[in-house]
């Protein structure tokens, strides 16, 4: 390679072959371009071997030729991928950027690249541009203990943003490879896909979930481990947050607020509507978490305002309440809501367990209404949210205060008439109207101010304006457990000796 048109035609053929440019600095010096060559080749995957055959394109049957053949099959492994695969996975990816990343999608490569290494596997490097370089990272690593490559499940995963003919293109490549490795087709069939192509008849205005869970700290009951996830609808699951301090309650509003402000995947999801839901253990089922202040852009909001925010039971979705009963009242509350029924207690201990726990036990039952909270402590005091959550109830909605109670009845006959799967943003509405009365009430005060100024401290004020105290409207006060049983949040529990 001691003349420089050779060394351009070897380069020309390494990057056809490679689907992609050498990062190299050419030199004028014979020896030091040929060194700055291999260099590039040493950090592109197989760039070496396929710098190998290019050589012996030129110089078949050279002493030295096979001499660098065997050097390199002693020192360098066999690549992961052989020269016509690397090229055509790089055409794919190609032909998938030209159809567009929506920026949710960019956003969650990352989580790719994770299912496919695992919860051990090296963390992603910090150059990764976008998804060419994963796949490099990709194909240098290991099989998983289970024997698949790394690589494999990403592509398998990765078909799932692909449409149209790439799509298919996506899934051959992946059958190909999957035979020459030695997978079979049904164990290919087994990989999981995160993300699969949406289908044609999903509803682009259904919502995407935001899913908050709080695990009690086994060492400080005051705090608890957070971990969120955002589940576009009709797709499993992307975990954006996963923190293994432990936090008190008093951070969440902060971590709400960085998650919907800042965080990319959920600013730019493709769902414009979104649930926030929040899994909670007992203890904190009567928290005003749909009272959080949130600031973005500068503009200061309640979170239950602005999303419907529902809360769901940890201790159900963790196997501390039975499921069959919670999933056929579900169904039946998906089927037929007009024939569903919700139960109203006025007051706490009105009915005792057994006598309780038959009428939630009704198939048509789905709901408890209460016009006071639920007890609190996780100590294993039975309360008729509990004895709900045994009969497998998946909807309750209960008022925080006794001052807003007197309100209670009326404002959930209301909400108990209308369609039942449109409770979440029904409760958002009274909350709604909460903001809103508080404003009326701070307008009639101030124009009640102004008429006393004007006409004497005789004058009434505020006279013939009627004006409800925020404190008194329920929607300030309302708690809505609604438990979808389609969906699962999955499981993230932080890595522990001797992980």
């Amino acid at each position: 390679m001691r003349l420089r048109s050779t060394r351009d035609l070897c380069i020309s053929v390494l990057e056809r072959d490679l689907g992609h440019g050498l990062h190299l600095d050419r030199h004028e010096q014979a020896g030091h371009d040929v060194w700055g060559l291999v260099d590039a080749c040493l950090d592109s995957p197989g760039g070496i071997h396929m710098l190998l055959e290019a050589v012996e394109t030129f110089h078949r049957g050279s002493r030295s030729v096979r001499a660098l053949r065997a050097l390199v099959e002693e020192l360098l492994p066999e690549p992961l991928l052989a020269g016509g695969e690397r090229q055509e996975l790089n055409q794919l990816v190609q032909a998938l950027e030209r159809q567009g990343l929506s920026p949710f999608q960019t956003a969650a490569l990352p989580l790719l690249y994770q299912h496919a290494v695992g919860p051990v596997g090296p963390p992603l490097g910090l150059e990764v541009r976008g998804v060419r370089d994963i796949i490099e990272q990709l194909e240098e690593m290991p099989l998983r203990t289970d024997g698949v490559a790394p690589l494999l499940v990403f592509v398998n995963h990765l078909a799932g943003y692909a449409r149209g003919a790439t799509a298919t293109a996506f899934g051959e490549w992946t059958i190909r490879f999957a035979e020459r490795s030695g997978l079979s087709a049904e164990r290919l069939r087994r990989l999981p896909r995160i993300l699969e192509p949406a289908a044609p008849s999903l509803d682009p205005e259904s919502d995407a979930y935001l899913v908050i869970e709080c695990r009690p700290d086994g060492a400080d009951p005051d705090r608890f481990e957070v971990t969120a996830w955002l589940q576009p609808a009709g797709r499993p699951a992307v975990m954006l947050h996963c923190d293994e301090e432990p936090l008190p309650p008093a951070r969440l509003p902060a971590l709400v607020e960085a998650l919907l402000a800042r965080d990319g995947r959920v600013v730019a999801r493709e769902n414009p509507e979104l649930t926030i839901e929040f899994v909670l253990p007992r203890e904190l089922l009567d928290q005003p978490f749909d009272q959080f202040k949130i600031t973005i852009a500068g503009v200061r909001r309640r979170l239950g305002v602005e999303y419907p925010v529902v809360l769901r039971s940890m201790d159900r979705l963790r196997g501390g309440a039975p499921w069959h009963s919670w999933r056929a009242k579900w169904r039946r509350l998906r089927a037929d809501p007009a024939g569903a029924t919700v139960h109203r207690i006025a007051e706490p201990g009105g009915y005792d367990d057994e006598l309780l726990f038959t009428l939630l036990s009704e198939p048509s039952s789905v709901g408890l209404a209460m016009a006071f909270p639920p007890g609190r402590g996780g100590t294993g005091r039975v309360d008729e949210l509990w004895v709900g959550l045994q009969a497998g109830m998946p909807v309750a909605v209960w008022c925080r205060d006794g001052g807003a109670s007197g309100r209670f009845a009326d404002e959930v006959r209301a909400l108990l008439e209308s369609d039942l799967p449109s409770l979440p943003r029904k409760v958002r509405e009274l909350r709604r109207e909460a903001v809103l009365a508080q404003g009326a009430q701070v307008r009639a005060e101030a124009m009640a101010g102004q008429e006393a100024v004007a006409v004497g401290a005789g004058a009434v004020p505020g006279a013939g304006v009627e004006v409800r105290r925020t404190e008194e409207h329920v929607g300030s006060h309302l708690a809505l457990l609604y438990d979808d049983a389609d969906r699962f949040p999955e499981v993230y529990e932080p890595l522990r000796p001797p992980a």
